[in-house]
């Protein structure tokens, strides 16, 4: 019994790690790349087709994508079951993100002056496809979680992460559409929002 509860710890503490490799591969690329401007350009623009210490940065995005994958199909298989069923449903949706999320590296970004391409066109696809699954699933599992005595902080704080996802993603369509300065700072709120709720969720699975 004590070994398949240490065995879920590390499975669920995947999910706070792999915050910590975005962190790196966000930070370390910005420092790298001395031109780069977090303030305007996509942390996408890091993994681009031509930019500077890519294979790096597609390493680090690579760790990240395969323990967050982990941590949402370990939530799924041995958390949701616990709760409604909603909070199953939740789950579902943020495997669905996280596994789309890990083709990425197969269609990396084209820059602003490049020609468009396939693979820039992908790209663009894949961000538009995660959306949906990126807002609803902190909020069906909040809405799953919240009415328990244990959970009601977690619980409120996923709606409200989702919600703020939301808003934020809009802001960023937004900006890109209409080139206005500061997408960057808008995009890393956005995701900021989504990692530092994974990041609160794992903990709070890997403490309870």
């Amino acid at each position: 019994m004590q070994l398949t509860m240490n065995y879920k710890r590390i499975l669920f503490s995947s999910g706070m790690i792999a915050v910590l490799f975005y962190v790196l591969h966000v930070v370390l690329g910005g420092l790298l790349w001395k031109e780069y401007n977090h303030l305007i350009q996509p942390i996408s623009d890091l993994t681009a087709t031509g930019s500077p210490d890519r294979e790096l940065m597609m390493m680090l995005t690579l760790i990240y994508g395969i323990l967050v994958f982990v941590f949402a199909v370990s939530f799924t298989i041995y958390e949701s079951r616990n709760h409604s069923k909603t909070v199953f449903y939740g789950g579902l949706m943020l495997c669905a993100l996280f596994l789309i999320s890990l083709t990425y590296g197969l269609f990396p970004e084209d820059f602003p002056q490049q020609s468009s391409t396939v693979s820039g066109s992908m790209h663009i696809a894949i961000t538009a496809l995660i959306v949906p699954f990126t807002i609803m699933a902190p909020i069906f599992i909040g809405s799953g979680i919240r009415k328990e005595k244990n959970w009601k902080i977690v619980g409120n704080y996923s709606i409200i992460s989702g919600i703020l996802i939301l808003i934020s993603g809009s802001l960023c369509a937004v900006f890109f559409i209409n080139k206005i300065p500061g997408f960057g700072l808008v995009e890393r709120i956005n995701i900021g929002v989504l990692q530092s709720w994974v990041f609160i969720l794992s903990y709070k699975l890997t403490t309870k």
